[in-house]
């Protein structure tokens, strides 16, 4: 089970940033959080800090796709690829723009005006220590987020189960062939037989549907 030990906050408005900190270290007594207020600080700190978790803004008031271009930077860099990232954001999206920012590599979004205090920041941590998908707010209706208590194993052969876990993780298709030893061809098919298997049409849905279903996957 994945462990979050040092949090990053990518944010630029303070009083937001400062807010998630706090609800973070209530909901995660002895976590260490990072803050960083520019696109430019939150690379210098994954870059120097090597934290586990990133929670990043999607939109920034002088580049509003600076969450985006956060998110595609680290899934782009070898060192730092296997980072999951939680993006965050004011507006309330729907799932299709929800099933872009996974696609993106983005292991889950909340919406930051629906945040119910530190209890949403625990389960979003639990969620995510347990390989689920935590996707919460998005409209229409999206998939509650599931307690961890109630999340549900799924029997799946190790070679996929290895596979999936990363692919919600947000890991790129050449990262978890590298980190598995095996191809990317071999992890495209595993994905292809994985969106069968959950009746899909594609990778980015099928990462909506773990979450959707509440999905608990162990690390392998």
């Amino acid at each position: 089970m994945a462990t979050f030990g040092r949090i990053l906050i990518v944010d630029d408005h303070a009083v937001a940033r400062e807010g998630a900190a706090q609800l973070l270290r209530l909901a995660e007594p002895g976590v260490t959080v990072l803050q960083a207020a520019s696109v430019e600080e939150g690379q210098r700190q994954l870059q120097e800090a090597a934290p586990d978790l990133v929670f990043l803004d999607l939109r920034f008031d002088d580049e509003l796709q600076g969450g985006l271009r956060l998110l595609r930077w680290v899934k782009a860099d070898a060192a730092l690829d296997r980072i999951p990232v939680m993006v965050m954001s004011g507006e309330t999206l729907d799932r299709k723009a929800v099933e872009a920012l996974l696609g993106e590599g983005a292991a889950g979004y909340l919406a930051k005006g629906k945040a119910e205090g530190a209890e949403i920041f625990r389960i979003a941590l639990q969620v995510l220590q347990a390989g689920g998908v935590f996707i919460h707010g998005a409209r229409p209706a999206a998939a509650s987020a599931p307690l961890p208590e109630t999340m549900k194993p799924v029997a799946l052969i190790p070679s996929h189960q290895r596979v999936l876990v990363r692919h919600v993780r947000g890991m790129p298709y050449k990262a978890i062939a590298r980190e598995l030893g095996i191809t990317e061809p071999t992890v495209k098919e595993y994905i292809s037989d994985l969106c069968r298997r959950f009746e899909v049409d594609n990778a980015k849905a099928l990462i909506w549907e773990i979450a959707r279903r509440g999905v608990r996957l162990d690390d392998g």
